[in-house]
C-alpha cells in the first residue's frame, strides 16, 4: 500500500492585481486573509504579499498582528516587488526608491523577532530581492602619495579615464533615489587628493547622504577639519603604528605618522569647537608583521588622542583570480606572505590577549566583538575558509563604484559590472547578471576578512 504525503497548503496570495482603491478594500482583503487563518485545517504556511506604495503602511500593521497569533499559526510572509528584466545586466524594480527604506525596517524587525512571522523578500521572477547596499561606495581617484606594503596602488598621475564631478554628483543623486542613504567616499586613491572633494561632501549632504570617508591623514588641513566636522559622519584615519617611526616605515613615506596624527588632533578639535558635531573620528589599522608588537599600544593612542574607536583586520595573504567562471585561490600569488607575521606567535598571542583586555575594558571603542577578536585570532593560525567557517557578504552589503566608473561588488577581483557612466547601479544590482555574481561570491574561497562584509557563520 502506497501513501501519498499530503499537498504542502498552496500560500495565499494577496494584492497580485494591485491595491483596491475603494474605502478600506485593502484591509477588508487582508482581515478576510488573517481571520481564516486561525480556524484553517490547515493553516496556510506562507503568505504572497504583492508590495506597492498603496499597501505598505498595512503589511507592517500586519506583521505586527501576526506576531500575536500562536506559535505555529503566523504564516511566514513573502513580499513580492514588481521588476522588469531590461537585460541580463539590467532589471528595474518599480518604485523601490519608496519601497526600499520600510522594506529594510520590516525586514530588519522580523529577523529581530523570537517566533511570529518571517519576511522573505523577492521579485516578481521568482529571484529573491535584495535590499539596497547600506552605502554606495565610491572612489573619485586613484592617487595617493604613500607607498603603503599591503597595498598595490602606486599612482602618481591622475588617469585621464577618471569620473568627472558631474558624473560623481549623479551617482549621488541616483543613491538618494534608491534610498540608499550614505555614501562612503573611500576606495584605491586618498580622498583629499581630488580637489572637488568638499563640493562632493557637500552635495551629498545637500541630498541627505550622510557620508563616510577614509584617509590617510596627510591633506587634512584646518580648513578641511573644521568642514569634516560640520558635514560628515565618520573619518577613518589609517595609522599602522603606535609609533611614528613604524607606520613610516610600513608606509614607504617620511613624517606619514605625524602627518597622520595631526589629522587625527584637528578634526578632533574642530569637532569640539563646533557644539552638535557628530563627527565620529576613528583610527583604522591593518596586523602584519611590522606592526604585531605595537597594536594594543596604538589603540591606546588612539583613545589618548581623542578617536572614537579603532577599526582593526589582518593583511590578507590570499589572492583571487577567474578561472572557468568562478573564483579560485591562488597560492601562487601570496602578494602578502612577506608581511604575514608568521615567526611572531608569541607576540601574537600576546596581542590577541592584550586587545580582549582592551576591548573589555574600552567596550566599542574597539570596533570587533570579542567573537570577531577570537576569529582573527584563529585567522593567523589557519586563514583557510573552512576552518573559520566564514561567508561574504559584498554581494548583499557592499557595493562600489571605481575612479574609473566600473561597478564592483569587491575591490580584490578583476571583474566588473559595466560602466556607472553608461547604465545604472541600481539597475545593475538587481539584474540577472548580479544574482549570478553573489552566487560565485557564496562560493568565493578566499578569507579576506575586511570589515563588516562577512558572516561570522556560514550559511548552509
Amino acid at each position: 500500500m502506497t501513501t501519498t504525503a499530503a499537498a504542502e497548503p498552496r500560500p495565499s496570495v494577496l494584492f497580485a492585481a494591485g491595491t483596491p482603491e475603494g474605502p478600506g478594500a485593502a484591509l477588508a482583503a487582508v482581515r478576510e486573509t488573517l481571520d481564516a487563518i486561525p480556524n484553517a485545517p490547515s493553516p496556510p504556511r506562507a503568505l504572497r504579499w504583492h508590495v506597492d506604495p498603496g499597501n505598505l503602511g498595512l503589511l507592517s500593521r500586519t506583521l505586527r498582528e501576526l506576531a500575536d497569533l500562536p506559535a505555529g499559526l503566523a504564516p511566514s510572509i513573502t513580499a513580492v516587488l514588481a521588476a522588469e528584466d531590461l537585460a541580463d545586466d539590467r532589471t528595474v524594480v518599480a518604485r523601490e526608491g519608496e519601497l526600499a527604506p520600510t522594506l529594510r525596517r520590516l525586514h530588519e524587525e522580523a529577523l529581530s523577532r523570537h517566533g511570529g512571522p518571517s519576511l522573505r523578500l523577492e521579485l516578481a521572477s521568482g529571484r529573491p530581492y535584495f535590499l539596497p547596499p547600506p552605502a554606495l561606495d565610491i572612489s573619485t581617484n586613484d592617487l595617493c602619495g604613500l607607498a603603503c606594503n599591503m597595498c598595490g596602488n602606486r599612482a602618481t598621475t591622475r588617469d585621464p579615464h577618471t569620473i568627472t564631478v558631474p558624473q560623481v554628483r549623479s551617482l549621488m543623486e541616483q543613491a538618494a533615489a534608491w534610498g540608499v542613504r550614505r555614501v562612503a567616499l573611500t576606495g584605491a586613491g586618498e580622498p583629499f587628493r581630488d580637489p572637488a572633494m568638499l563640493d562632493h561632501i557637500r552635495h551629498a549632504n545637500a541630498l541627505g547622504h550622510l557620508v563616510t570617508i577614509t584617509t590617510n591623514g596627510f591633506p587634512v588641513s584646518e580648513k578641511i577639519a573644521t568642514e569634516l566636522a560640520e558635514r560628515v559622519l565618520s573619518v577613518s584615519v589609517s595609522i599602522h603604528g603606535a609609533t611614528d617611526a613604524t607606520h613610516d616605515a610600513i608606509t614607504g613615506v617620511a613624517k606619514a605618522g605625524e602627518n597622520a596624527w595631526r589629522a587625527v588632533r584637528r578634526m578632533a578639535r574642530a569637532r569640539a569647537a563646533r557644539g552638535g558635531s557628530k563627527l565620529r573620528v576613528n583610527v583604522s589599522t591593518v596586523i602584519q608583521r611590522a606592526n604585531v608588537h605595537e597594536i594594543a599600544a596604538l589603540v591606546r593612542r588612539a583613545r589618548e588622542e581623542g578617536c572614537d574607536g579603532v577599526n582593526i583586520q589582518p593583511v590578507n595573504l590570499q589572492h583571487g583570480s577567474f578561472h572557468e567562471g568562478r573564483i579560485v585561490r591562488r597560492d601562487d600569488r601570496l602578494r602578502g606572505a612577506h608581511l604575514w607575521p608568521d615567526d611572531r606567535a608569541g607576540d601574537l598571542a600576546s596581542l590577541f590577549d592584550e586587545l580582549a583586555e582592551l576591548r573589555a575594558e574600552y567596550g566599542a571603542f574597539v570596533h570587533a566583538t570579542p567573537e570577531r577578536l577570537e576569529l582573527l585570532r584563529r585567522y593567523f593560525v589557519d586563514s583557510s575558509r573552512e576552518a573559520l567557517q566564514v561567508a561574504c557578504r559584498v554581494g548583499e552589503a557592499f557595493l562600489a563604484v571605481d575612479h574609473r566608473g566600473e561597478i564592483k561588488p569587491c575591490y580584490r577581483l578583476p571583474w566588473s559590472h559595466g560602466d556607472a557612466r553608461l547604465t545604472s547601479v541600481q539597475a545593475v544590482w538587481n539584474s540577472q547578471a548580479y544574482a549570478r555574481t553573489r552566487a560565485l561570491i557564496d562560493a568565493c574561497p578566499l578569507t579576506c576578512m575586511n570589515n563588516c562584509f562577512f558572516r561570522e557563520k556560514r550559511h548552509g
